[in-house]
């Protein structure tokens, strides 16, 4: 645990000498907000108050939402195991004494503590104040947010080292990431909610990950769920988690063992 808050606290040192870019991300941030919700708003102005049932504001403060949600979310772990492989570095990480994906985990959340610091929460604070924001959230929500996003968190941290685990076996596993960025941007909701989305596409969204990581939370923040569905989202939440941990654990037990035969 000594070691765990050792680390945390060089990885805080390491980014904050990089405070400016940050900073410069909150621009792209606030940029991005605002496409999104001139999008939406264009939408809207041509089919009328509402589409499927959902009005103006309601995807308003989607918008903003899952660009914070998917901002706390976010990982580059994929991004970070591949680096470590091609530069060969990754056979000195192996060598540290909690381990290679706790290090790495460690690593994404200080990132992620800086990026939503100095970028994601600046830029979001800027669209409320520019767009408005209306909408009720209760505190219970509130705390059933923050437990599911961090489930969130762990989902998506795990999805990536799964198949972040495969440039073990590929060299140079780049064209995963880019694979990786159109699943998520497409079935978590983080451009284009779930509401709105044909039949087909909805039912197969069932069925993968990425939903639990950004439309699911916002869904319980803005409390369009029941208790059961509430209930029902935590619980395949935990399902994915387990299930993620048990195929990484077992990539990376399988890919760790070929490094060392390999000879790193």
């Amino acid at each position: 645990m000594g070691l765990c808050r050792k680390i945390l606290s060089i990885s805080f040192k390491e980014k904050s000498i990089f405070r400016f870019d940050y900073l410069v991300s909150t621009l792209f941030s606030f940029f991005h907000i605002v496409l999104k919700v001139y999008l939406w708003k264009g939408l809207y102005g041509i089919s009328g108050g509402t589409v499927n049932g959902i009005a103006l504001n309601d995807m308003l403060v989607y918008s903003i939402l899952s660009s914070f949600t998917a901002g706390i979310t976010k990982t580059t772990v994929m991004n970070d195991l591949n680096d470590s492989v091609l530069s060969g570095s990754i056979s000195t990480n192996l060598l540290l004494p909690i381990g290679l994906k706790k290090y790495l985990f460690v690593g994404s959340v200080t990132k992620n503590f800086f990026l939503t610091l100095y970028g994601t929460i600046p830029s979001v604070l800027a669209a409320m104040l520019f767009f408005g924001f209306h909408a009720r959230i209760r505190p219970v929500n509130i705390i059933l947010y923050l437990f599911s996003v961090t489930m969130g968190i762990l989902i998506n941290f795990l999805y990536n080292f799964l198949f972040g685990s495969s440039v073990i076996w590929f060299r140079n596993a780049f064209f995963l990431n880019n694979i990786n960025s159109v699943l998520l941007n497409l079935f978590s909701g983080s451009f284009v909610p779930l509401w709105f989305f044909p039949e087909p596409l909805k039912i197969l969204s069932v069925f993968l990950p990425f939903r639990y990581i950004v439309f699911e939370p916002i869904a319980v923040l803005l409390d369009t769920k029941s208790v059961e569905e509430t209930a029902g989202v935590f619980t395949m939440q935990f399902f994915w988690l387990l299930l993620l941990f048990c195929a990484a654990t077992f990539v990376w037990n399988r890919g760790r063992n070929k490094i060392m035969i390999q000879g790193g």
